[in-house]
């Protein structure tokens, strides 16, 4: 038994064969910059250099930005949501305004060459608004992950994107 790892014969074939999709969850001012927000923390800024260099340097043929995106009316959500929205409500639009909620401007010169989604309700980008359905339309079979809430956003759409079918 060799030390060294082998790349797996299928593996290579899957990186000639598919489309790569770069995933930047919620990098938005919201966790960022907005200083009216609770949820902002400028330690979090020390990831934006390395994004930038997978966004420049990676070789995906496409970039999807996803935004985090709080009700207007918590009052109206059902069941757990109406609770974590009553606690969290210093976060929601009518309060911090609707531009915290816009990605940083550190990312804006990508934007015209990327997607833009938005989610609400879920910790999952696979499970909440179209962003299922725009990566099947590109025909991404693999998809490199980054952004901010690693511990939940991140992992959470990892392991979606993982039992869809999707290499990560």
């Amino acid at each position: 038994m060799s030390d060294v790892l082998t790349e797996p014969e299928w593996h290579a074939d899957v990186k000639t064969s598919s489309k790569i999709t770069l995933v930047v969850v919620d990098m938005q001012k919201l966790f960022l910059t907005e200083k009216k927000s609770p949820w902002m923390n400028k330690k979090l800024s020390s990831i934006i250099p390395n994004i930038e260099k997978l966004i420049k340097n990676s070789g995906v043929q496409s970039v999807i930005f996803t935004r985090f995106t709080p009700p207007k009316n918590w009052q109206k959500e059902q069941d757990s949501w109406q609770t974590y929205y009553r606690i969290n409500q210093k976060i929601t639009p009518g309060i911090l305004g609707t531009d915290a909620l816009n990605l940083i401007d550190d990312f804006i010169p990508y934007i015209p060459d990327s997607v833009v989604v938005s989610r609400k309700k879920s910790a999952s980008i696979f499970m909440a608004g179209n962003f299922h359905s725009v990566i099947k339309k590109k025909s991404t079979r693999i998809l490199i992950f980054t952004g901010i809430e690693t511990d939940y956003c991140v992992l959470s759409s990892v392991l979606d994107a993982i039992h869809l079918g999707y290499y990560v």
